[in-house]
């Protein structure tokens, strides 16, 4: 009850706080640095990149252009100082994506500063031609630039071949529709997704009827209905949610999958949603065959108009009363420079993370393919011949590079970082939950997420 409090608050402050914008003098701090909200030690990836950022400015000699860390007990307790504070016309002055801030109320209040202005007015080393331009756009409403990507993920299933075929799906002619339908004849025994990325998977179905910024759902149709009800059946496959999650099968030496194959068409492990940089996909692929297993193969997640998509892995926000827009104009050159693009999206010699996701940099992403062709040992000296190597090299080019190249628009919230979303821990994570333990059937379903959503979006 406290969460949906704070949540009520933030909100109608929401409404308010453009109008209080002569209130600018009430900042959270009196600190000239630029300010961050955190829970305990961090708690996401812009946090450490920002560390990163601090020490950046050290060497540099610039102690004053740093960040300075506010940190809080619990998510709670820091919405509810964001919450007070945009309403005096303060607050901190960057937002992390991954954070549980209502981003979709943000930036429908206009509570976040264009960041295309900042970057011109005070002439940042950043030319916005040089970045993925569908992934840039996500952050894009009405013109202004509200939103900057980092880093972001190919929205793809894992799975192998071999496993399609076991279940007697054609691995070159996946439909979601096919497998759907084989689910109601009875002719998989398997479920869909391991079940604790049940829900994530399910909401990230929802999401694709629900247009954040102009603020509209859209479930009330018979193509939804459906979907929620066959994908809901995959999931479960005949058993109710709390025995799936009880569910373990034996698990075998092999870190990637649980002897019990049979047990889900898409990967037990965490790459069930994969999405991760073309050197990780490159290590995968040679350790599959290291252990005698069938190679990855990625499903791209299809959205409802048959484009492939992704979603913002790393990403932030500029507060529009942010006082110090010079600063964080030198924060967003350091951030969308070659150097720190490269330590997290690959393609830097100095760092061995081969990348965790995608940069958003056009020539860094070209490093980053680069390193994915030319990775053929792993760190303890195994090697592979030349045969292998090709399949890989075929692989990371022919079909994932391909994918990541054909994405049509990006999610705002990643697909591991969506369930700690405001959307869906104060509005609809509660009806999601009960649909899949069937407390509610499918016409309440879509009556109670048609109410909260909506109430939402226009409140």
């Amino acid at each position: 009850m406290k969460n949906k409090i704070v949540s009520l608050l933030l909100v109608s402050i929401l409404f308010i706080c453009p109008l209080m914008s002569a209130c600018d003098a009430l900042q959270a701090t009196d600190s000239d640095k630029l300010t961050f909200y955190c829970v305990g030690e961090g708690g996401d990836e812009l946090y450490e990149f920002l560390k990163k950022y601090n020490k950046y400015c050290a060497v540099k000699d610039n102690f004053e252009d740093s960040v300075e860390f506010i940190s809080f007990e619990s998510y709670n307790e820091m919405n509810s100082a964001l919450a007070t504070e945009l309403m005096a016309g303060g607050g901190p002055d960057i937002m992390s994506i991954t954070q549980t801030y209502p981003f979709e109320k943000l930036v429908r209040n206009n509570s976040l500063a264009d960041i295309d202005e900042i970057v011109s007015t005070y002439d940042a080393d950043v030319d916005f031609d040089d970045f993925n331009k569908n992934v840039m756009d996500s952050g894009v409403v009405d013109g202004k630039r509200m939103i900057l990507p980092l880093y972001y993920r190919l929205n793809a299933l894992y799975t192998t071949k071999d496993k399609l075929a076991g279940f007697g799906i054609d691995p070159d002619d996946f439909t979601f529709q096919s497998v759907l339908e084989a689910y109601k004849n009875n002719k998989i025994n398997a479920y869909l997704i391991n079940p604790y990325s049940a829900e994530t998977f399910f909401f990230s179905f929802i999401r694709q009827y629900i247009d954040f910024y102009e603020g509209t759902a859209d479930f009330d149709s018979e193509e939804f209905y459906n979907l929620a009800e066959d994908f809901k059946y995959a999931i479960l496959n005949g058993d109710s949610y709390a025995e799936l999650l009880n569910y373990e099968p034996v698990v075998s030496e092999n870190w990637r999958e649980p002897e019990d194959s049979s047990a889900y068409i898409f990967s037990a492990n965490e790459n069930n949603y994969y999405g991760g940089s073309l050197t990780t996909y490159a290590l995968d692929y040679l350790s599959a065959l290291e252990y005698g297993q069938d190679p990855p193969m990625l499903i791209p997640d299809y959205n409802r108009n048959g484009e492939i998509t992704a979603s913002i892995e790393v990403g932030f926000a500029i507060n529009a009363n942010c006082q110090k827009m010079d600063k964080a104009a030198k924060l967003i050159e350091y951030l969308l420079s070659d150097s720190s693009q490269g330590y997290f999206g690959g393609g830097r010699e100095d760092t061995n993370s081969f990348g965790l996701a995608l940069p958003v940099k056009n020539s860094v992403f070209d490093s980053a393919v680069n390193e994915a062709v030319n990775f053929e040992r792993f760190w303890w000296g195994y090697s592979f011949d030349e045969a292998t190597l090709e399949a890989k090299n075929k692989a990371v080019t022919e079909e994932y590079l391909p994918m990541i190249e054909n994405i049509s628009s990006c999610n705002l919230y990643g697909y591991n970082s969506q369930l700690k979303s405001h959307l869906y821990q104060n509005v609809i994570g509660d009806i999601i939950n009960d649909y899949l333990n069937d407390k509610i059937t499918t016409n309440k379903f879509v009556q109670r997420l048609t109410s909260a959503v909506t109430i939402y979006m226009s409140e």
